[in-house]
């Protein structure tokens, strides 16, 4: 009886020690996207404009121009100004636009997206954070399928004069052969 308890233990210590590096070795292979979005999202953290147009392709065409929403601070004049609908988001829009497309609240929450249960369910979303009289979180999928990553910045305000108070920036990407991730375009909701 007592063997057999010994043995339990060590079987169950040696399948946990053995499934912590299993993934450790998933995450660290070259084939999957996990370095990639851990790799953009480290540059987006540290503001990093070089690294981080290493994930996307330029222009951004953008459908109904809704980086562009984020770019003017939702100035629909401006916007509405744009002579092209999509209007390409160059390299130099980035490098200007930059912090209004990944806020402080994107990289807030972005920070706090745990990959390896995005990568294993599809499916992760963020503690709920609070700043001012905005509260927000994310929900990040990927659609094994489709080969894409969506972070969805959501946000609620105690002005629920519109749209109840939600407003949502969708961040789509795609998942390239596998092992790389580019950004797409910016959807809004709300």
């Amino acid at each position: 009886m007592k063997k057999i308890s010994v043995l339990l233990i060590l079987s169950i210590a040696f399948y946990t020690i053995n499934g912590r590096d299993f993934h450790k070795r998933l995450f660290n292979n070259t084939g999957s996207w996990v370095n990639s979005f851990n790799d953009f999202r480290n540059a987006v953290a540290k503001n990093d404009k070089v690294k981080t147009k290493q994930f996307i392709d330029f222009p951004i065409m953008n459908v109904n121009n809704e980086i562009w929403n984020l770019a003017y601070d939702n100035n629909y004049q401006m916007i509405s100004k744009l002579p092209g609908n999509p209007q390409p988001f160059t390299q130099a829009d980035f490098d200007k636009y930059f912090n209004k497309i990944f806020t402080k609240r994107f990289i807030n929450t972005i920070l706090k997206i745990n990959t390896g249960e995005l990568f294993d369910k599809g499916e992760s979303k963020t503690p709920e954070f609070k700043d001012g009289a905005i509260t927000y979180k994310m929900y990040a999928t990927y659609d094994k399928e489709s080969q894409t990553i969506s972070l969805n910045l959501a946000m609620k305000t105690q002005d629920r004069s519109e749209d109840n108070g939600m407003f949502n920036v969708i961040y789509q990407f795609d998942v390239v052969n596998g092992s790389d991730i580019k950004f797409r375009q910016v959807r809004i909701a709300g």
